[in-house]
């Protein structure tokens, strides 16, 4: 049985960066969010590359919000996929900063950097984890607990928790570019778990903001994921 052939290296190719970069991608999405940001608002201290003109911030701001929605958080990673990955390399077109400007437009900008992530999780997050989701593997709640009722201050609260637990994380990670080689910063907490955990932290901020969202425009004080008709009763133990 023949196997499947690939390509000829020393193929000769006429086309666009565009055609490298499928057209629901999110680093389109990044892209877009980006290029329509004023970042003059944000107080953006650039970084210069050692007496060479500064990259542009949006390209160091699209680098971290493509590295948070795939889990790349070690600064010589996304200077490595500068350099490899294609949607990375549309994104920001070919410029390859080195680890250490990558590292440190963070360090002199990381208030920035969270009021982008939160403007990114409120503006689009909602959109695309609800907008793009697939049949298969989806996981659906099928009964009306009382988690799955919100109101607006419980709704407050959890943001106002998933925010503090979200600089937390920045804040560790920010760490871990200081101690590259170290797998362990504090505790059992690993650069992989922390990960994962900034992740969960991020997705469930985008799900209640949506939430929240969704009730200033319907204006209902109680909203259920699961039976819009369901309401939460006080009784004697409580919210029920």
């Amino acid at each position: 049985m023949p196997y499947v052939s690939g390509f000829d290296r020393d193929q000769l190719m006429c086309c666009s960066w565009d055609a490298f970069v499928d057209k629901e991608s999110i680093a389109r999405i990044i892209d877009a969010f980006v290029n329509h940001l004023d970042i003059g608002k944000y107080g953006v201290k650039p970084v210069a590359a050692e007496g060479r003109p500064s990259y542009d911030p949006k390209s160091l701001y699209k680098i971290y919000i493509y590295g948070s929605r795939k889990g790349i958080r070690s600064s010589r990673k996304l200077a490595e996929s500068c350099k490899v990955n294609l949607e990375v390399k549309w994104m920001i077109g070919g410029v390859e900063p080195d680890f250490r400007t990558i590292a440190d437009f963070r360090k002199n900008n990381i208030e920035s950097l969270k009021e982008i992530f939160y403007e990114f999780n409120r503006r689009i997050s909602g959109a695309v984890e609800w907008g793009f989701s697939s049949v298969d593997g989806t996981k659906i709640q099928a009964d009306n607990a009382k988690d799955n009722n919100f109101t607006k201050n419980k709704l407050d609260d959890r943001i106002k928790w998933l925010n503090g637990h979200t600089d937390e994380y920045l804040r560790i990670l920010n760490e871990m570019d200081k101690q590259e080689e170290t797998d362990v910063i504090s505790g059992e907490l690993t650069r992989e778990s922390l990960e994962a955990k900034l992740k969960e932290a991020q997705e469930r901020l985008a799900r209640y903001e949506g939430y929240q969202k969704l009730m200033e425009e319907t204006g209902v004080s109680q909203l259920s994921i699961t039976d819009a008709d369901a309401k939460l009763m006080k009784i004697k133990m409580g919210l029920q």
